[in-house]
């Protein structure tokens, strides 16, 4: 795990509220049932699910008992929930800047979901997704997208969580972030997220099904 400055600031802010944190993520959010909607296509039988920046589990809890879950996230009471939640699951302190640990294994199905928002290099990012992908495993990944600014990649820290690096990136970024980790684009959709309750808008994905080929 990376030590830095943003990593503690959101580990601290995600440790404080882990216990409150599923009934009020069930209140804003939007993308929980796109994610089930997928996993019900991506997932078989013994396969193994990478989860980055799990949080408490809530994703991936009810998937099959033969289903290999992994997940990971920056703070260790997230952690402690989603183990909770989930004894027979593996999970590890990691932050997403990080390369998944080749010790690890490949696998079948990876989700960046509710996480990327607080990424500052994409391509890095879904490069290290990608070198953890057993060949032809699929995967689902959201990335802020604002289409109201320019081009490129802007921190939102300021409409986001003060004090917390979050940055959007436009679907132009994103896609070459795709191609450059090696993956392959199937379905885009720009779709509503999570509601942000303070300043009253809905954040919104870009929302990427991708293959490792």
């Amino acid at each position: 795990m990376t030590v830095n400055g943003p990593a503690d600031a959101v580990r601290d802010y995600y440790d404080d509220f882990a216990d409150h944190y599923v009934p009020g993520w069930r209140s804003i959010q939007y993308y929980g049932p796109l994610v089930a909607d997928f996993l019900l296509r991506a997932v078989t039988p013994e396969c193994r699910v990478l989860e980055i920046g799990c949080g408490p589990g809530q994703l991936t809890r009810d998937l099959a008992p033969d289903v290999a879950v992994t997940g990971t996230d920056v703070s260790p009471q997230m952690l402690a929930a989603a183990r909770a939640g989930r004894p027979q699951g593996r999970y590890e302190l990691l932050d997403l800047h990080d390369p998944v640990p080749a010790a690890w294994g490949r696998f079948d199905v990876v989700l960046a979901v509710g996480c990327l928002e607080f990424c500052r290099d994409l391509t890095a990012t879904l490069a290290n997704l990608a070198a953890a992908c057993a060949p032809g495993a699929r995967l689902l990944v959201g990335a802020v997208e604002d289409r109201s600014v320019g081009t490129g990649r802007r921190e939102f820290s300021a409409d986001g969580l003060p004090g917390i690096d979050m940055h959007c990136y436009d679907a132009g970024v994103q896609l070459a972030a795709v191609t450059a980790a090696g993956l392959s684009p199937w379905t885009y959709r720009y779709v509503p997220a999570w509601r942000h309750e303070e300043y009253s808008y809905v954040v919104r994905y870009g929302l990427w099904e991708l293959r490792r080929d």
